[in-house]
């Protein structure tokens, strides 16, 4: 997650999920952003103009999924709005989501992920918000742009069901990229079967979940019933 791209079409979806998600389980879920420097990545990510995608905010269609998320929203269509802790300060959403604001640091990752375990110690949910999503191996700071397994283990072996966002492959078809990243997890020691959110916002994105076995909450009914709350939204069964 970069700041500029507070906002945005998948930051709707996220919200939209996210809000659904602790209202129907009466908790609070947490959000990591995984928030990132471009600056700190190289002079390339500081180039890109991506995150402008903002004409959803006056759609017909999406702007019925949540108005409360749609007014905070057009706040942020000039990028220099664009600020993450004021928005979690007055954002609506707070009543929903803790939110760990904390940026990441190449040098110095696992003490970050250890200072968002605690942050997030009385949530049981935990919501990883990187740019791409799932990666086992990329070096260098690009890396801060993923969610690696030893996040992954790290937030499991805390007794925390995880979920995160996977932006879909141009290159392979749905079914088949999602079978790539749960073959992925699985060859790192993390074991998904839970089924994955699909939203259908151009670039679509996955909202991948895993639970550790202990722990109680049935999530795959919560998934499903989510699935049928908007037209944009679907459920799709990986194993």
């Amino acid at each position: 997650m970069q700041e500029r791209y507070l906002g945005d079409i998948h930051d709707y979806f996220k919200f939209l999920f996210l809000k659904f998600l602790s209202s129907k389980l009466n908790m609070k879920v947490g959000l990591n952003w995984y928030l990132v420097n471009p600056s700190e990545i190289g002079r390339s990510e500081l180039k890109k103009k991506d995150g402008e995608k903002r004409k959803f905010l006056y759609d017909k269609e999406l702007k019925l999924y949540d108005k409360v998320i749609i007014n905070e929203f057009k706040k942020f269509q000039k990028k220099q709005f664009r600020n993450l802790e004021l928005f979690t300060y007055e954002t609506h959403l707070k009543q929903y989501i803790n939110f760990f604001n904390e940026p990441i640091h190449f040098k110095h990752r696992k003490q970050w992920l250890e200072r968002s375990l605690y942050h997030h110690r009385n949530q049981q949910i935990i919501f990883l918000d990187p740019d791409n999503g799932f990666v086992v191996n990329k070096p260098g700071r690009i890396s801060m742009k993923y969610v690696l397994a030893e996040d992954c283990r790290t937030y499991l072996e805390n007794n925390k069901i995880i979920i995160f966002c996977q932006f879909q492959s141009f290159r392979k078809k749905t079914l088949d990229h999602l079978k790539y990243i749960f073959e992925n997890l699985s060859d790192c020691n993390v074991k998904a079967s839970l089924p994955v959110i699909r939203n259908r916002t151009g670039p679509n994105t996955f909202f991948i979940s895993i639970k550790p076995k202990q722990v109680k909450i049935n999530l795959e009914f919560i998934l499903e019933k989510y699935s049928l709350q908007h037209n944009k939204v679907e459920l799709i069964k990986v194993v």
